[in-house]
């Protein structure tokens, strides 16, 4: 949705809805932006000491006034959260939503109302205070089991005029991780959350200290137990996820959660498979730091991320989902033009719903069954000659040459790049898996595109 004459305010809240990730901080830039942490900048001679809880604190409030407007107040005894690891963990999910619409847009849609739940949202609220305030039409619900967190949380979001926008619920540690009964809401869009990470007090003082790491930790912890600590760590937590999201299904769009290693990430993603869940996306958290996270996401729906954001390269090919993405390169004497005509020519030809958007070279293409296998396209062609033969009616006619869209077994987009002049890149077709569970009638797809620009 483009708006005519925008005010600053509008113009502020399209460049925060689509921020990227962070890959690093500029921190002599924040020095002309922020006199406290001009301060801890001098006191150190450009060089941050990370261990010093202050300077994190400042850090934390500086990061988020600057990038985001946002104000903060954190207790002392509390997890300051680093904003660069939080906020592409939140652009990741704004992405992963963005590619999942039931419109088939793979942008973000102002007008959209998303409603999300941060499970343990700590003193911070740091996450639904980025999703709130980067995506004016979004509303979230927060948990926490840690009173001082709650209450913490609580004058954050006052402090930032969110409340209104938010449901708040204090739990227990026997309360189920995504309570919608309590919440009194029917169903959410995603789930985010960043678990305890350590299974008990030692396995959490050996990471701080950095045994067994080839490295020391980057930054001091000033995280409670409560929000540290839980039984089997982050795998034992996200592993009950997993197994509520049994249960609730698709009454949550997009389950996900942070989690601190690969191995715990791995092992979510052999739980999922172990369940049946075939619709996943794996992420990681990587803003410029030494520390990296990975952050899964899982759906009982049939929407498929884009591929760059369900499939990353530092995990092995088994823990990541089918891709959703197909490339057809093009030779020097395949116009795109020419391409165009033959995409539009054969799938207009097909008993299925697509359609061309000249401005972007792109098509969207929506079927019922394998209408472009040979059996299928004899049987149609000989079912439109009888029904021409029989002169039926033309409202029954259309009727029948209509497809049916609210029985939907794959959806689909091709891309031509290259076509444009402002692109630099190579020409190729881009064929990308919107909607569908059946990975076999995907490949088959691909393979039919593919087959209009063999050479025969």
């Amino acid at each position: 949705m483009e708006i005519d004459n925008p005010t600053p305010e509008e113009l502020q809240r399209c460049h925060l809805a689509r921020l990227p990730p962070y890959t690093e901080i500029d921190f002599k830039a924040f020095t002309k932006k922020s006199p406290a942490f001009k301060k801890i900048w001098i006191k150190c001679s450009g060089r941050l000491d990370f261990q010093d809880p202050e300077t994190l604190k400042v850090l934390t409030a500086a990061t988020l006034e600057i990038d985001f407007g946002l104000k903060i107040d954190l207790p002392d005894d509390r997890l300051c959260p680093p904003v660069p690891n939080r906020w592409n963990y939140v652009a990741w999910i704004q992405a992963l939503l963005d590619t999942t619409s039931p419109t088939y847009r793979d942008e973000y849609d102002p007008d959209r109302k998303v409603v999300g739940l941060d499970v343990g949202t700590g003193a911070s609220a740091i996450y639904a205070l980025l999703c709130l305030r980067t995506r004016p039409n979004w509303t979230m619900c927060v948990t926490d089991v840690d009173k001082k967190s709650f209450d913490s949380a609580a004058r954050n979001l006052a402090l930032n005029n969110m409340l209104t926008r938010t449901k708040m619920l204090q739990t227990m540690e026997t309360n189920a991780l995504v309570p919608l009964n309590f919440l009194k809401v029917d169903r959410l869009d995603f789930t985010i959350c960043n678990p305890p990470f350590f299974s008990d007090e030692k396995d959490m003082r050996s990471s701080i200290k950095g045994e067994g790491k080839s490295w020391t930790p980057n930054s001091v912890c000033t995280g409670s137990g409560t929000e540290m600590v839980c039984e089997g760590g982050d795998l034992g937590f996200v592993t009950r996820m997993v197994e509520e999201s049994l249960l609730l299904k698709d009454k949550v769009s997009w389950y996900s959660s942070m989690l601190g290693k690969m191995s715990s990430a791995k092992a979510i993603v052999g739980l999922l498979k172990k369940h049946g869940i075939t619709n996943w996306a794996v992420g990681c958290l990587e803003p410029g730091a030494t520390t990296k996270r990975w952050v899964v996401a899982w759906s009982f729906g049939d929407y498929r991320p884009r591929n760059d954001i369900a499939r990353i390269e530092t995990i092995a090919n088994e823990y990541l989902p089918f891709p959703t993405m197909y490339k057809i390169p093009l030779t020097a004497d395949q116009s795109t033009e020419s391409v165009r005509e033959t995409i539009n020519t054969n799938l207009s030809a097909l008993d299925l719903c697509w359609s061309w958007d000249t401005s972007t070279w792109t098509g969207v293409g929506v079927a019922t069954q394998n209408v472009w296998a040979r059996a299928y396209r004899r049987k149609h062609e000989k079912k439109m000659k009888e029904q021409a033969a029989t002169r039926t009616s033309k409202e029954d006619s259309t009727m029948d040459e209509e497809t049916d869209v609210g029985n939907v077994t794959i959806a689909f987009r091709i891309r031509i790049l290259g076509a444009s002049l402002e692109e630099e890149t190579e020409s190729k077709v881009l064929v990308e898996w919107l909607q569908g569970t059946d990975k076999v009638l995907w490949e088959s797809l691909c393979g039919a595109i593919h087959g209009y620009f063999r050479k025969r």
